[in-house]
């Protein structure tokens, strides 16, 4: 009987390039020290231990801000010293934990569990650079959008929450822009959803260039977006909504060779003093105002203010 031929393999695959391949572990350069949130508000996010003392607290202050009632306004403090990080209480109401261990003051390792009143878990961490890229990715994928890159409607949801939170506790006003594209399909009917999803981009981009570090831009759905403006009382908000306005109409959004003009119709509403049962009535009268500056023509601002005149007269 024949014996089965074995076709011997070459030892070199024409397919492959030939490069130096660079170890990418030693590349990653050296370990930094950080916090990431796994419980709480802002789920994934990161805080750099870049100093020699980091705040932990509910004071606006601090260099990590936690919005909870349960925290302290100075609630803890971080202390870099030459061969270790500490953490320490700060006299705190309801106490800091280490791993489940209520503690004055703890040498932390890689992986501890601190946690900062009922709600805020911060895990802390030694990372490399590529580590620590992952975990931005991480954070970016569960709370942007990946298309427009403004935030998601569940992470602008979870942030209202806490926004109306902070309004009512130190009686500030918190208004909020709720915007859409005005005839957005017929841009999508007339140049197709690639020309219509690159409009929306630019058009998200051009807001964050206007809004302030402070103010939120999230797309809320589709062609729908959202500004949230802390202290921000109404007039002033209406005038921010004016201006987005204006500035929208009176450019042009370019995509390859093809000039797309758009306009925007908006609603405006504004929280102060519990004039809202809650934070789903505040958006649901943002929302309202909305549908009327769409129903009265687009291309306009609608706010409260405008029915209390209409119901006098």
């Amino acid at each position: 009987m024949d014996k089965p031929l074995i076709k011997l393999m070459s030892p070199y695959d024409d397919n492959t390039v030939r490069r130096d391949v660079r170890d990418l572990l030693t590349a990653c350069g050296t370990l930094k020290a950080n916090f990431v949130v796994l419980a709480g508000q802002d789920i994934g996010r990161k805080y750099e231990v870049n100093k020699a003392q980091v705040l932990i607290g509910r004071n606006e202050t601090c260099d990590i801000f936690i919005d909870d009632e349960d925290v302290s306004r100075h609630h803890a403090r971080i202390m870099v010293e030459p061969d270790k990080i500490l953490i320490q209480d700060l006299g705190s109401t309801n106490g800091t934990l280490v791993n489940g261990a209520r503690v004055a003051r703890h040498i932390l390792t890689n992986g501890d569990r601190v946690q900062i009143g009922n709600l805020t878990i911060l895990k802390f961490n030694f990372l490399d650079e590529m580590e620590d890229t992952f975990n931005e990715q991480l954070y970016t994928a569960a709370n942007k959008d990946f298309l427009t890159q403004a935030y998601n409607k569940k992470y602008f949801l979870d942030r209202l929450k806490m926004e109306v939170s902070h309004s009512r506790r130190h009686g500030v006003p918190l208004s909020l822009i709720i915007f859409d594209l005005d005839f957005f399909k017929q841009i999508n009917d007339r140049y197709g959803h690639l020309v219509g999803d690159q409009v929306l981009k630019q058009l998200s981009f051009q807001v964050s260039q206007m809004k302030r570090h402070e103010d939120l831009l999230a797309r809320y759905g589709g062609e729908e977006f959202v500004i949230l403006l802390r202290d921000i009382p109404e007039e002033n908000a209406v005038q921010i909504a004016e201006k987005l306005r204006t500035r929208i109409a009176e450019s042009s959004i370019f995509v390859d060779n093809l000039e797309v003009r758009v306009t925007l119709s908006l609603g405006v509403a504004t929280f102060f003093r519990n004039n809202y049962k809650n934070d789903e009535s505040f958006l649901k009268a943002a929302d309202h105002h909305l549908y009327l500056a769409k129903n009265k023509g687009r291309n306009q601002v609608h706010y409260s203010e405008q029915l209390q005149r209409s119901s006098e007269s």
